[in-house]
């Protein structure tokens, strides 16, 4: 999950400091990343018994909450990057 953070990170920034249009190829690279880690968490969870930050087992509740909130931070952080870089989402 921390590589794939950073690669959403990056993304992002790279979008707000280019002015990049959307869809750009960097919203791709975002959503894929994002999708990837999203699937990297179930398959933590269902396959190598994951756990949530306090140590206890992850269920697929904490895993459907992680989906949710980090799809949409996501979204709202991209479109914050394309307003801050000058193209407005769509």
């Amino acid at each position: 999950m921390l590589i794939g953070n950073a690669i959403v990170y990056a993304s992002l920034a790279m979008i707000a400091m280019n002015g990049e249009g959307f869809p750009s190829v960097l919203d791709g690279v975002v959503w894929l990343t994002v999708a990837l880690t999203i699937v990297g968490r179930r398959v933590d969870i269902t396959r190598f018994a994951g756990k949530t930050a306090s140590g206890e087992p992850a269920t697929l509740a904490h895993w459907r909450r992680y989906a949710i909130t980090v799809v949409s931070l996501t979204a709202l952080a991209s479109v914050l990057a394309h307003v801050i870089g000058g193209s407005p989402a769509s």
